[in-house]
Formats: structure tokens, sequence, C-alpha cells
């Protein structure tokens, strides 16, 4: 048995770091990444497990290499917003505390954060660092253009 570790690309990190996410958390984050992207705002009242069930199948889809890449950087950007600036996102007085969007969303405690937070940061360091993506889409568009072996 080979003892050296499997690479995985960012697009599988981020899909098994997702969905190890408690539930209550993949929700918010699906549901916030919706409102933070969607010009529809009629997308902004869906339920937040109709925003996971969305957010999961558009993710998780296979496409073209520069698609995939071009898709990894625009969660890793939302979601570096999200995570890493939930406090002031979320505070009693802004946009996000409406009670629209409350009303659909279960509260996440601190403590949570904190593990959603460290968790984020490591994949951060890791998988979804800009060299590592930039990589593995260099990578796999050069796989995509050199011609079938037979």
């Amino acid at each position: 048995m080979d003892d050296a570790k499997k690479i995985i690309t960012p697009w599988e990190a981020f899909i098994i770091w997702f969905d190890t996410v408690p539930l209550s958390l993949r929700k918010f984050l699906a549901h916030t990444f919706r409102i933070c992207t969607t010009e529809d705002t009629a997308q902004m009242a869906i339920k937040p497990g109709e925003s996971l069930e969305r957010f999961r199948n558009w993710a998780g889809t296979t496409d073209f290499p520069l698609r995939i890449a071009a898709r990894m950087f625009y969660i890793r950007s939302v979601f570096d917003m999200v995570i890493c600036h939930h406090h002031e996102l979320f505070e009693q007085n802004n946009t996000f505390s409406g009670a629209s969007f409350q009303d659909n969303i279960l509260p996440i405690s601190s403590r949570q954060w904190d593990e959603i937070l460290k968790s984020w940061t490591g994949l951060r360091k890791r998988e979804l660092t800009d060299t590592y993506i930039h990589s593995w889409a260099s990578w796999m568009i050069k796989m995509q253009m050199e011609p079938a072996q037979t």
C-alpha cells in the first residue's frame, strides 16, 4: 500500500469540506451565497434547504476545466467574505438582518462560527490557495488540449 497522501483537486477539496460542514451551516452558507450573487430578488425568498440543494448541484457539477476553476475562485471569494466577516455582516442593523432573511435561517452559535472559520482557514491554506488552484487549472487545461492517446 502506498503511504503517499492522495492529491485532491481544489474542487474535490471544497466539496469534501462543504459536505462535512453541519447542515445548518451549509444551509446558511448556500443561502447567503445566493443572496450575495443573485440578481433575481425573488431568489432571496426561497427556503435555505432549496438554496442548499441548488448550490450543491451547481458547485458539484462537472464542467470544462476553466469553468470549474473560475467557479472555485467565485465560491472562495464569497465564502471568504461571509465566513471571515460574519460578525460584521450579521449585526442587528444591516441588510442581512432583515426579517425575511432571519426567518429563513437558524441562528448559528459563536462556537460553530469559530469551528467553521478554523476549518475554512485550513482549507484556504492548502487546496484553495491561488497557487494550488492556478496549478490545477493549468494542468486541467493542458490535459484537455492534448490529443487523445490511442
